[in-house]
């Protein structure tokens, strides 16, 4: 079974002060509000930018909602770049925020090996690429991915299959994990060994050849994505997983709230079979817990140590290597459902949705929200959401096949683009 390359043209986007309940392929901005839209931003004195002030001035720039109005079920951006050896930094606290420059009409400027303006989406039975950056303001799509039948994806990240190659792996209910070029514009593996849905993928830190996958078979895998090798096996019933920053350990959450550690040992493709592990080989970290909404949903890293979400919506932070919980986040009105978070690239801050659309944001270090977007039409519950890697912007999804962007925008940007377009004419001025 095999993926299928559609034509970029399966997402309609809309502006945020538009409707967005719109029919597909259809226009819904004008060319003077798109001109505003769409101008540089004014060089101001950015010299005392804080995170706080940024998340203080986040607006809604963007919606998107993509043509399968089912639930988005995880987004990812793309942060790798050739030069770098993986992740490292990341979790760890040792990486600092990465700064935009901007050209005269606002497209980001980049190195050209940069690709962290990639972002995949993954919902229904599709896995969409858009340019979060490249194009201004937009999020516009650049490629689209269909299965054959209607099996629905439930997870997907950014890989490295191969050098200046931006590829990404998504997975779900069909049991397979497709590995999919967009140099190539084709799926170019797919990886065989679960015999259930499969509900998380994570990408391995330093090791870009190796890609970890949870499946609801009682087994996570760690996988080489460039021979298709199940080199590794864990035996446990896991419902979420994450590699240590380091790479050297592989923590894994469970439906009753139990997460385990377990080593991730020298892996070779030499091997003919996969080594095998059990949970006499692990570690507890976080004992069972009883209740409804005790499965865990997520798991990330910051400075370190660990952070554990539930359904419910309480996220534990812990301190390792000693287990201890340091503080934890209630999110408000989560209700029970699966919403995976984000973490900042420097480790200071976390976003998290719940059940009414809402997404906050947190200081990690204080354990206090410093701030909730919200917007009337956003009332689904929120799968997934995440920092872009400046944290100037948050993008996050959920049912009906939205995704939203929060971009930040400073109060002189804002009453520029107020003013009227002396550039548009009477005629579009009036729409």
């Amino acid at each position: 079974m095999s993926a299928q390359v559609m034509p970029a043209k399966e997402a309609v986007e809309t502006p945020a002060k538009e409707a967005v309940e719109t029919p597909a392929k259809e226009a819904v901005e004008t060319p003077a509000k798109r001109a505003r839209l769409d101008s540089p931003q004014p060089e101001t004195a950015e010299k005392a930018l804080t995170p706080e002030h940024i998340f203080k001035n986040l607006r809604l720039r963007r919606i998107v909602r993509e043509n399968h109005n089912s639930t988005v079920a995880q987004i990812a951006l793309m942060f790798y770049r050739s030069s770098d050896t993986g992740l490292a930094g990341h979790g760890a606290g040792g990486m600092s925020a990465y700064e935009r420059s901007f050209e005269k009409r606002g497209s980001a400027i980049r190195d050209p090996d940069d690709n962290s303006n990639l972002l995949v989406s993954a919902g229904h039975n599709q896995a969409s690429v858009y340019d979060n950056e490249n194009c201004g303001d937009h999020l516009d799509i650049m490629s689209h991915f269909q299965l054959p039948d209607e099996h629905a994806f439930r997870s997907c990240c950014w890989i490295r299959a191969a050098d200046q190659d931006a590829a990404f792996a998504a997975a779900g209910d069909d049991k397979l994990v497709h590995l999919i070029s967009l140099a190539w514009t084709r799926e170019i593996r797919v990886l065989r060994g679960h015999s259930e849905a499969i509900v998380d993928l994570q990408p391995h830190p330093t090791e870009p050849r190796l890609l970890l996958s949870v499946g609801n078979d009682q087994t996570v895998r760690i996988w080489s994505v460039l021979s298709g090798q199940c080199l590794c096996i864990y035996n446990y019933n896991g419902s979420a997983a994450r590699f240590s920053p380091d790479g050297l350990s592989v923590f894994v959450g469970s439906a009753t709230g139990e997460v385990r550690q377990w080593p991730v040992p020298k892996l070779s493709e030499s091997r003919q079979e996969p080594l095998v592990f059990s949970t006499s080989d692990s570690n507890l970290v976080a004992a069972a817990k009883r209740g409804i909404g005790a499965a865990i949903d997520c798991l990330r890293f910051a400075n370190s140590n660990l952070l554990v979400k539930s359904m419910a919506g309480r996220i534990d932070y812990y301190e390792l290597p000693s287990n201890t919980v340091i503080r934890s986040f209630a999110v408000r009105n989560h209700g029970v459902s699966v919403s995976r978070f984000d973490v900042s690239y420097d480790d200071k801050y976390l976003c998290v949705g719940n059940s009414r659309g809402e997404v906050y944001i947190f200081s990690i270090e204080s354990g206090k929200s410093v701030r909730r977007l919200a917007h009337k039409r956003s009332v689904r519950p929120v799968t997934c959401s995440l920092f872009t890697r400046d944290c100037r912007s948050v993008v996050y999804t959920g049912e009906g096949g939205f995704i939203w962007r929060y971009d930040y925008v400073d109060d002189e940007t804002l009453a520029e683009w107020e003013k009227p377009d002396d550039s548009a004419s009477n005629e579009e001025l009036s729409e």
